[in-house]
């Protein structure tokens, strides 16, 4: 069994509509220990995020492998610019028009080959190698839902983003393991209303 990696992707301003910086959380994992999810600096909502049906003022769809993510109104496609910075990035997306702090909120997808394993054997790992990152006020949330599949639910601050939530889901489906990472310095409640909204857009493809 092979152990995971957590690569920190930082996207920086080229031209004057880029946010500086945006800041992702990509999961690199196999069979053993995948890596995922984070808590916030106070106590966010503990809540499941259940994915049923498409999101209200839902915006464009991102087609990755084996899942749709419909996002919310006002988000772009940003996949080129994170496989740019980090090749293993499936797909990803941020908020076009929030660029007056300097900051976007963003979302990106890794996708693993891995055999499924027990989420609680997870967390240890996790949270070591989340440390190891750099990332503070790390807390695991009640699991949410990935259109249907139970998905290990984690929120963390980085502090190389400027404090900024990292709030992570992590799947198993179809011998694969899904990592959905939302980053956004909104508060709280916020965040969490955004990460669930995003959640809210997923849709698997393949069985």
């Amino acid at each position: 069994m092979t152990s995971s990696r957590l690569h920190f992707v930082r996207m920086r301003r080229i031209h004057a509509l880029a946010l500086v910086p945006v800041f992702a959380l990509a999961a690199c994992t196999t069979a053993t220990a995948p890596a995922t999810t984070a808590a916030p600096a106070t106590s966010a909502p503990a809540t499941s995020a259940p994915a049923t049906s498409t999101p209200v003022d839902a915006g464009a769809t991102l087609s990755g492998d084996g899942y749709t993510l419909t996002l919310p109104k006002g988000w772009e496609d940003a996949t080129a610019a994170f496989k740019k910075l980090q090749a293993q990035v499936d797909t990803g997306a941020k908020e076009t028009a929030d660029t007056k702090d300097k900051f976007n909120d963003n979302v990106n997808v890794v996708v693993q080959t891995s055999a499924e394993v027990p989420f609680e054997s997870l967390k240890t790992a996790l949270k070591t190698q989340l440390e190891q990152a750099g990332s503070t006020n790390i807390e695991f949330k009640d699991n949410a839902t990935l259109d249907g599949k139970d998905a290990l639910h984690v929120w963390s601050i980085t502090k190389d983003a400027g404090d900024a939530h990292t709030i992570q889901f992590m799947a198993f489906n179809g011998g694969k393991l899904y990592v959905l990472t939302v980053s956004t310095n909104r508060d709280d409640a916020a965040a969490a209303t955004l990460s669930q909204q995003i959640v809210s857009g997923w849709k698997w493809t393949t069985a």
